[in-house]
């Protein structure tokens, strides 16, 4: 009986960790994504701009979706290269994902919150 006790317990204490980490996690997203949406708007249609297709196309101001991001993938760095430069925009930085809907591939801009710089890809 005791021992049914404490691991209804300890499942208890581990459920209540798990959703107090989800809800702090989910509210830090939501919160950055509302601050910073306008902002990777507004960088993805610049840097857009400057790419040699040019133009309003793709249009960034009605996304297919919004994400946060942890560090930017397509960054040529190591995790053991601490000393690059580069590190924090791979492995530190948020990120807001912009990607269009549509055929394959999708184009994504990924606006770096720190840098407040937008990099086109096409995925």
């Amino acid at each position: 009986m005791l021992r049914a006790l404490v691991i209804t317990l300890a499942v208890l204490a581990g459920a209540k960790i798990w959703a107090q980490e989800r809800l702090y996690r989910d509210g830090a997203q939501e919160a950055l994504i509302r601050a910073y949406r306008e902002r990777a708007i507004a960088a993805c249609q610049s840097a857009q701009a400057l790419t040699p297709t040019g133009g309003a196309s793709p249009l960034w101001t009605r996304p297919a979706s919004v994400d946060l991001a942890i560090g930017r993938s397509n960054v040529d760095v190591q995790i053991w290269q601490l000393s690059s430069e580069r590190w924090p925009a791979r492995f530190r930085h948020p990120h807001v994902v912009l990607t269009l809907g549509g055929g394959a591939p999708s184009p994504v801009c990924e606006f770096d919150v720190i840098e407040e710089r937008a990099y086109v890809t096409q995925m």
